[in-house]
């Protein structure tokens, strides 16, 4: 009983601010105010992890509004944030930002919120894969900070971690280099012991980094292209071929685009003009080939 007096004045400011509070001007959408985390602990008096409770069932009611009325909110990674600042163990906000949130939107106030889940959760690799995929292909694209993210996941003592998801740091670095410095980077990955029984791996790698798409391309079009570059592989880890053959082999293999042809523009010609050429070309073609010898 001693604890109700402070839970119903948290209550009770927090509705306050909500249905009080002006939206910020200069942006088209419906934005509430967010106090800040320590304001809000102070009124919490303790029970942090119950108002931020509060905060985030607000946030889904305002996301749930959005879709009957076709208005955009774009403010739930802002209330994730608040959520997690007050009780960094709700787990709920991690998962239900990295989920939904675009990975090309130009809003980038969910990155505080997946770095404290990373952080804080460290097991969930999942999380850090969503957040790994945000830094990569965002707005400001940084493969640097992704690979940073998914590195330490390389040997992380979790057998449901799928193979592909321990390289895919691999995968970051490879996207920042040239093509040629990107092979001789998968040809030293190909000798190194840590990375013998990954080698299936190291075929997509190639086959995307010569300038091809797809993953374990068998069949079709391009599938002698891997075919090729598997046997190149193999035989250059089993020492069947030296590195520098090995190396300019796969290179000769890159995906050559075609050349885009540019249509020649019309030129405008004024009727004048053209019917004096015309004449011209009729005078010239009346002309006998004897009088030309």
């Amino acid at each position: 009983m001693r604890f109700l007096i402070p839970i119903v004045l948290a209550v009770a400011v927090i509705a306050l601010a909500f249905n009080m509070a002006k939206p910020l001007p200069g942006t088209n959408f419906d934005e509430s105010f967010l106090p800040k985390a320590s304001s809000v602990k102070y009124v919490a008096a303790g029970h942090d992890a119950s108002v931020a409770g509060l905060f985030w069932i607000k946030g889904l009611t305002e996301l749930g509004e959005s879709y009957l009325t076709g208005k955009e909110y774009a403010y739930l990674s802002h209330v994730a944030n608040l959520c997690t600042e007050l009780d960094s163990l709700f787990f709920t906000p991690y998962y239900f930002v990295g989920s939904i949130t675009p990975t090309d939107t130009r809003d980038t106030s969910d990155f505080a919120v997946m770095r404290r889940a990373v952080r804080i959760f460290p097991e969930e690799w999942r999380l850090a894969v969503g957040f790994a995929l945000r830094l990569s292909n965002g707005p400001y694209p940084d493969k640097k900070a992704a690979a940073d993210v998914m590195r330490p996941y390389f040997d992380y003592p979790d057998s449901t971690i799928p193979e592909h998801i321990r390289l895919i740091y691999r995968t970051f670095e490879l996207d920042r280099e040239q093509t040629e410095t990107a092979v001789e980077m998968i040809l030293n990955d190909v000798m190194q012991p840590r990375f013998k029984k990954f080698r299936n791996s190291f075929y997509n790698k190639t086959f995307r980094v010569l300038g091809y798409r797809g993953v374990g391309a068998t069949e079709g079009r391009d599938s002698t292209t891997y075919k090729e570059i598997k046997k190149t592989i193999d035989a250059f880890a089993d020492g069947k071929i030296p590195p520098r053959y090995a190396y300019a082999h796969l290179l000769s293999l890159k995906k050559v685009e075609p050349a885009k042809t540019e249509e020649p523009a019309a030129a405008e010609e004024p009727a004048a003009e053209t019917g004096t050429d015309n004449a011209a070309a009729d005078s010239a073609s009346a002309v006998p080939a004897s009088a030309v010898n």
